[in-house]
């Protein structure tokens, strides 16, 4: 599972009230330089200019601190490369300048933290790119980025960093041109030279999806571990299609969201009730069906056996005050996003799993076997909100095409009945 990461050099602390504060620290190759015979510093030195920045203080506003890290960063590639003098100086109208001014746009700071992070990581790559007159893209003019160079921005990234890669920066850059040209008389950018391109909406290669047989191996792998919490999750994500951070109760950093699934939300044997943090959609999915039986009564059918049997172990562990239904066992809390994604490597090489298997895999496998079944609508289980979302997961198949194609066979062989073939 991808992991949020800040942009370079900097680092996240404890402050007082339990609030995390960030800090940009300049790289040991850029601190000063201490004389060995006075024990005197002085900056250092490239390119016959000196490193002007210290390591500094960002606050507790991620979003702040991201901007102020990267004009911090951008001196500082701008000092290392010889094109700056190692201030933070960003030039009105420059692609720096209008990437610092979306960053500072509601339509930004809406955004989940996870999408925030990923958007100033593609900005920063795309600053910090060299071009043919040897200034890095960052400091060239925004209004006149053309759809010329937009398209031979495209190619390169596609040749270095790939075609999902390559297709998400275009993308990002065309939400960023589209904001500007509305507010051209800020920005005086006029035109979206990324727009109409032709991008690829997803890539060839998506998530892929866990088989059940992976699913049932992953789980009996991770109890004999000792790792029954993992188990569990896996059933939560699978079974019920739930998205992995409302299953491990992953810290929001914005405190937008409320996840994680408490054990309240389940009556054994009756039903199960979700919350999806993003969307806010409720989900209770009931835990049996009735079927008419033997003598005419009605007898009660499990539609989840395989999640009630880690529930009901996740019970026999519970801890006195414990609300999460998945909590670490070494800690009794929440997981921490590194520390899932340890674990679950380690599960999946003792069952010799493949390396390609994520736990987001989980849910796309659960939603696919729904779409394997025949289910077009899977939103009542998933929570999604609209039908079109759905259809990233529920994808054609060889089970669905043998589906049809029994269809198919059995309507042609009762058309030859009543033919009398």
């Amino acid at each position: 599972m991808a992991m949020m990461r800040l942009p370079a050099y900097v680092r996240a602390t404890k402050l007082s009230g339990g609030r995390t504060g960030y800090y940009w620290e300049l790289p040991p190759w850029a601190r000063p330089e201490r004389d060995p015979a006075t024990g005197a510093e002085a900056p250092r030195v490239r390119h016959g200019r000196p490193c002007l920045l210290h390591s500094e203080a960002l606050g507790a506003d991620l979003a702040a601190a991201i901007v102020k890290a990267d004009l911090l960063n951008t001196a500082l590639a701008e000092w290392r490369t010889g094109h700056g003098g190692g201030e933070a100086k960003i030039l009105p109208g420059s692609v720096d300048w209008l990437f610092a001014w979306y960053r500072d746009q509601e339509r930004f700071r809406k955004n989940a933290h996870k999408t925030r992070a990923d958007y100033s990581k593609l900005m920063n790559m795309l600053a910090a790119l060299d071009t043919k007159g040897g200034q890095p893209l960052g400091r060239r003019a925004a209004k006149q980025i053309d759809a010329t160079s937009a398209d031979k921005l495209y190619a390169r990234l596609r040749r270095e960093t790939g075609e999902r890669q390559a297709t998400y920066a275009m993308q990002v850059c065309r939400l960023i041109w589209t904001w500007a040209v509305r507010h051209k008389r800020t920005t005086g950018v006029t035109e979206n030279p990324f727009a109409g391109m032709g991008l690829k909406s997803t890539a060839a290669k998506g998530n892929r999806p866990t088989s059940r047989t992976e699913y049932d191996l992953y789980r009996k792998t991770a109890r004999a571990l000792g790792f029954q919490s993992m188990a569990t999750a896996a059933a939560l994500v699978f079974e019920c299609c739930q998205r992995v951070s409302d299953a491990f109760g992953f810290e929001d950093p914005d405190d937008r969201e409320s996840r994680g699934i408490p054990f309240d939300g389940y009556v054994a044997g009756e039903r199960i009730t979700l919350v999806q943090a993003k969307t806010g959609n409720l989900v209770v999915l009931p835990l049996y069906a009735e079927v008419p039986g033997e003598e005419g009564k009605v007898e009660r059918v499990p539609l989840y056996p395989e999640l009630e049997e880690e529930l009901a172990r996740a019970q026999a562990v519970r801890r006195a005050g414990q609300d999460l239904i998945v909590v670490e066992e070494r800690s009794g809390q929440p997981y921490k996003e590194r520390r899932m994604s340890t674990v679950h490597r380690a599960i999946c090489v003792e069952a010799k799993l493949p390396k390609s298997m994520t736990f987001t895999g989980f849910r796309h496998g659960g939603i696919t076997e729904l779409g394997d079944a025949g289910v077009d609508d899977v939103r009542a289980v998933s929570g999604h909100k609209t039908l079109a979302v759905t259809a990233i997961y529920n994808k054609a198949s060889e089970e669905k095409a043998r589906r049809i194609a029994a269809t198919r066979r059995a309507h042609v062989e009762a058309l030859g009945a009543l033919d009398g073939r």
